[in-house]
């Protein structure tokens, strides 16, 4: 009892206190059905979009049903009934469902699309289907998108608009301040669109006020959106830009939403690998957010120009030698009052030699609160340190994280970065991260270790990485790397299996390198080509 009460109370203690009020007042307060939020709305402004192809076909339309694929998780119903509450594959795909990212498909007919818009809503104003902010959200800019870009008839147009209108309505009312983050952020744009389509003043000057404060704390002086995960960047990052193309030039939002875009872009940039991919850090998988390519190429579209900021603030760090590229999670939890996507992985990394992945994040293919979730988020699943087999930040219930390691940099320069970590009380973790001439070392040593805790650091391969010993210290990873040891005691390589997407698993290897004989290992890769 005494350790949950612990556990509560470190997780709770860095909440915001609107947090707190908002968490109260959503336990009391009951949301009616979106027909109760119905105000008059006639005006209405076409907006101006860039061309935004949906990432997945997640509809298939047959003769008789409909087959909606998300998280590579289908569903099929028949025309005349789709389950809009459907749980069967959890509250997540049930999100996606409500999305309605299938606007954007160019292979399903104008005339489908709005017999399921107007399905999905007449469910909305009866309260069949209850109202939640954040599908909410992406609704509201999916159908606005839909009516500015498609010819839609009249009758079917005023139909959409009366329930667009209210659902707007529903969102300024119901801002997702008890979670805050990204969460609040899509409602920001969300309301944004939705004022500047209806041109109602009220709702652009409270909106436009909002997403700026949001943007101004939640992304970081380098660029990177503050919740640290790649993913997100990426699904941010599309936002910041499609509210900047659609924008008028009278609004001093749209150089806020300019000097935002720029920023993230330079991000993106850093962390970008040859091949077009991101790191896997914390919440991060493929599939959901639009590449970094399409980003950059909507950058050049629009007449953007990244901002080539030094990665700083965001705690990632880069290295480069030669043809390999390492990028390192210096920091510790971020943002502090909302942690939910994060992991306990501080100073985890990920390397690329070329255009080939080599040391991986296995990532993430769930949020269903469950052993593999849990084991996602774990020190245990990164490229990085653990004594004790403990985390170094500690991670539960899916979206929670109660003590947290506190990082110190004691030295920082491009070449060479070390740093600290407390995660594991008074032994603390030391990493460093140097270039050398023909690659990279790293040196981990556990200041003030008790000669007692079993200490080991973990190398997850990608699924396309074999590794072969050619002595007890040196692994072969590619023909032109080699993987080198000192200090260890033993090296074993484990299975695991590597996240390509929600509930999507690949088979991998690992590598568990023990050193509990002493306190400090050094790792060296090196490159011959």
């Amino acid at each position: 009892m005494i350790s949950k009460f612990k556990t509560l109370f470190y997780t709770l203690i860095h909440l915001k206190p609107i947090q707190a009020i908002y968490q109260v007042k959503n336990r009391l307060t009951k949301v009616g059905p979106l027909s109760t939020f119905q105000i008059s709305l006639t005006e209405t402004l076409k907006l101006s979009f860039f061309d935004a192809p949906a990432i997945h076909y997640y509809l298939k339309v047959e003769l008789n049903h409909f087959h909606f694929e998300y998280l590579n998780l289908t569903r099929s119903y028949p025309k005349s009934s789709v389950d809009w509450n459907d749980q069967t594959h959890g509250k997540l795909w049930n999100y996606n469902l409500q999305y309605l990212d299938f606007l954007k498909q160019e292979d399903v007919s104008v005339k489908v699309k709005i017999d399921l818009v107007s399905d999905i809503y007449s469910w909305l104003w009866t309260g069949k289907l209850p109202l939640e902010p954040y599908p909410a959200s992406l609704r509201i800019m999916n159908l606005i998108r839909f009516l500015s870009t498609q010819e839609i008839d009249q009758s079917s147009k005023e139909e959409l608009i009366k329930y667009l209108g209210a659902e707007v309505t529903y969102l300024s009312k119901n801002l997702e301040f008890h979670l805050l983050a990204n969460h609040l952020l899509e409602n920001a744009f969300a309301w944004w669109m939705g004022a500047l389509f209806f041109n109602h003043q009220e709702w652009i000057k409270k909106s436009s006020k909002l997403l700026k404060s949001q943007l101004d704390e939640q992304i970081l002086a380098d660029g990177a959106h503050y919740e640290l995960t790649p993913m997100y960047h990426q699904i941010i990052l599309f936002r910041v830009l499609e509210a900047y193309y659609l924008s008028p030039n009278q609004y001093e939002l749209k150089f806020i939403l300019k000097e935002k875009a720029e920023l993230m872009l330079g991000w993106l940039s850093h962390l970008t690998f040859p091949n077009g991919s991101l790191p896997h850090f914390n919440d991060t998988t493929e599939g959901i957010a639009y590449a970094p390519v399409f980003l950059k190429g909507i950058e050049k579209c629009i007449g953007l120009n990244s901002a080539n900021k030094p990665l700083n603030e965001s705690g990632y760090r880069k290295l480069v030698s030669r043809d390999l590229r390492l990028v390192a999670d210096m920091e510790g939890i971020k943002p502090s009052y909302q942690p939910g996507h994060a992991h306990a992985d501080t100073f985890s990394f990920v390397l690329h030699q070329g255009q080939v992945p080599v040391i991986v994040d296995p990532g993430i293919s769930t949020y269903t609160i469950s052993p593999r979730r849990d084991w996602e988020r774990s020190t245990l699943a990164h490229n990085t340190v653990t004594l004790d087999r403990k985390n170094s930040s500690q991670v539960w219930a899916g979206f929670r994280v109660a003590k947290r390691a506190k990082v110190t940099f004691k030295k920082e320069t491009s070449d060479h970065v070390i740093a600290l970590h407390d995660g594991f009380g008074n032994q603390l973790h030391q990493r460093e991260f140097k270039r050398i001439s023909n690659g990279f070392e790293i040196v981990d040593e556990i200041l003030n270790y008790d000669g007692k805790s079993l200490i080991d650091a973990r190398f997850y391969l990608h699924p396309g990485i074999d590794p072969e010993f050619v002595s007890p210290s040196k692994i072969q990873l590619l023909n032109t790397l080699l993987l080198e040891f000192e200090g260890f005691n033993s090296i074993q390589v484990v299975p695991y299996e590597f996240a390509n997407g929600y509930n999507s698993l690949l088979p991998a290897q690992s590598l568990l390198v023990s050193f509990n004989n002493g306190n400090k290992l050094t790792t060296r890769f090196i490159t011959n080509s």
